[in-house]
């Protein structure tokens, strides 16, 4: 059994849904390395009102009962060895909340594991995320672990486990103090990804994915603010590699039009618990397989590639999607 003083500690970012963040933490402290492992619960404050009207101020009240439910429920919390509720008093929107938060405490503890308020664990999820952070350690093309699958449920994969260059999800994650150093939140030299097509098409995944266009939208449209996209893009410059486990231990509990970045409707790439069991087998070698490589190209393009509906809506309202060249 690992050691709690090796136990990462886990930051887990919260706005305005306080059932999908009890959810998140209840299934959290089943964990069987729950009541080893430290939580940081960083809660982030109502938006400002968009006016005076009586409309703003409702919706303001309403935000503002929700926020502090959630905080009065993590004050009454247990099942981990310490819980530490971080308010704050004014709002940050998610990308500074995680930015500042997991900063601060992977500077002081050095690994960090990562959760947002609608992401449900299997009681493995702990064990795995702690596991890949020991043995990954002095691996520094390595550069983080993830719980969720970018495979199917279905898959016919045989390995437990696998890396891949996939480096920027945000459906659970965990890094250590030196790889999250390189973050760069301003993205510097992106604009290179423009001008050459042979770079673009690598940070594109071979072009199955256009994480360009997400990238652009950041550094170009004030209304994105993506910390995941300018993660990947900080660990694509290193040629990093993130541990994944081949069925996830962790599922996404937030399509359900709640969320700010989430809406109704559940992307077609799997986001569900895909086993209740333990992974006990890791990559020896430091490198995305063909295999893999190969793979996770055809679930991409499977979530990458819109419904004729979907095209139609984007042609008529001439709306961007992720999809579009």
């Amino acid at each position: 059994m690992l050691e709690a003083k090796k136990l990462a500690p886990v930051v887990l970012f919260t706005y305005n849904r306080p059932d999908h963040t009890k959810r998140t933490i209840e299934a959290l402290a089943a964990n069987e390395l729950a009541d080893q492992t430290e939580l940081f619960v960083f809660s982030d404050a109502p938006k400002a009102k968009k006016d005076e009207s009586e409309a703003a101020e409702k919706a303001w009240n309403e935000n503002k009962k929700k926020v502090e439910e959630i905080r009065a429920y993590v004050r009454e919390a247990k099942g981990f060895s310490q819980i530490h509720l971080v308010e704050r008093t004014e709002n940050y929107g998610l990308a500074k909340n995680v930015i500042e938060g997991v900063t601060e405490i992977v500077n002081q503890y050095g690994k960090v594991v990562v959760l947002e308020d609608d992401l449900v664990t299997n009681r493995y999820f702990l064990r795995f995320m702690n596991d890949g952070l020991v043995r990954y350690e002095n691996e520094k093309k390595v550069t983080g672990v993830t719980g969720f699958s970018f495979l199917d449920d279905g898959t016919d994969y045989e390995k437990q486990s696998y890396l891949c260059g996939l480096t920027g999800t945000s459906w659970s994650w965990a890094t250590w103090a030196d790889r999250w150093s390189s973050f760069d939140a301003k993205a510097k030299g992106w604009e290179r990804l423009k001008e050459d097509s042979a770079y673009r098409k690598r940070f594109n995944y071979d072009n199955t994915y256009n994480f360009y266009q997400l990238l652009k939208m950041q550094q170009q449209d004030a209304g994105t603010n993506s910390w995941a996209i300018r993660w990947y893009y900080s660990t694509f410059l290193q040629d990093g590699l993130i541990l994944v486990p081949t069925r996830s231990l962790v599922g996404n509990d937030g399509w359900d039009g709640t969320g700010v970045h989430c809406g109704g409707e559940a992307p077609t790439a799997v986001h569900r618990l895909a086993t209740s069991e333990a992974i006990t087998e890791f990559p020896d070698e430091i490198c995305e397989t063909k295999e893999v490589r190969k793979r996770l190209k055809k679930e991409l393009r499977k979530i990458s590639e819109p419904s004729l509906l979907k095209r139609i809506y984007h042609i008529v309202f001439r709306r961007n999607y992720v999809g579009q060249a």
